[in-house]
């Protein structure tokens, strides 16, 4: 057996929980690509990352071995020193060709256990939601453009590209409450969303940029964009904007109809 740990590096970044998130998943595929025939085992010490406080993220919506981590801290290697055959640079396209998405899939599957309250809100809602009539659209409207370099599209250019498509119902995962006040202006009872819980009322930064410090908000913003990651990763077609989570969406799901709307 292989045992790594995934370090929160970079915090002075002010990095969001899908750049740990989606970083960690290439890092598997790195890990099992060098070495196809050993076991492996992770654990995610993502703790005190400014934005989201001391206590360690991924135990959020996680579970991992703390007993064996605790007891085997000299075995466990940093995973980020593993050869990269693969980059997990932010945005890159290539990491969503056919052959990486199928691998990211069942490593997501493989190594991420839901605790047994995150695997209920998932079961329960994803009961009520007819995926095969339903479209998914993300965009972090809030930063991306003067962060990133990337274009922040115009509400009124995605609601065009939405309505080419066929649909009865919408999931919208957004990064401020102004679009979710929008969303729900145009298109009423068609649309699910749970933004209510997580969306930033800062239309400048993100929620992870706010130095919030209230330890339960923390908790619920972070089960729901997990739980919304993974729901656009379920929808008929995903229309979205570069971010991680919609990264991590699409790897979550090798068949996923997407596209993405913006680029450098």
């Amino acid at each position: 057996m292989i045992r790594y740990f995934k370090p929160a590096r970079d915090k002075q970044c002010q990095r969001g929980f899908f750049s740990y998130m989606k970083e960690s998943i290439i890092n598997l595929y790195n890990a099992e690509t060098n070495n196809p025939n050993q076991e492996i085992k992770i654990f995610y010490d993502l703790r005190d990352i400014p934005g989201y406080g001391e206590d360690n993220i991924y135990d959020i919506c996680f579970s991992q071995d703390y007993d064996d981590y605790t007891q085997n801290k000299n075995l466990y290697l940093n995973i980020e020193n593993e050869t990269w055959n693969v980059s997990s640079h932010d945005y890159d396209y290539n990491l969503f060709n056919e052959q990486i998405r199928k691998s990211c899939e069942e490593i997501i599957k493989k190594y991420l256990c839901f605790t047994d309250d995150m695997k209920r809100k998932i079961s329960y809602r994803h009961d009520q939601i007819d995926f095969n009539t339903t479209v998914g659209f993300h965009r972090r409207a809030t930063d991306m453009e003067r962060s990133h370099g990337f274009k922040a599209l115009t509400l009124q250019e995605i609601f065009t590209k939405i309505e080419t498509e066929e649909f009865n119902n919408i999931f919208l995962m957004s990064d401020n409450l102004e679009d979710l006040q929008r969303f729900k202006q145009r298109y009423g009872n068609k649309l699910i969303t749970y933004d209510d819980l997580t969306s930033s009322k800062d239309i400048v930064n993100p929620f992870f940029k706010q130095r919030i410090k209230d330890k339960e908000l923390i908790i619920t913003h972070i089960q729901e964009i997990i739980f919304g990651s993974l729901t656009l990763g379920k929808t008929k077609k995903l229309i979205c904007t570069l971010s991680n989570l919609t990264g991590f969406s699409i790897l979550s799901n090798s068949q996923l109809n997407y596209e993405i709307l913006n680029n450098k």
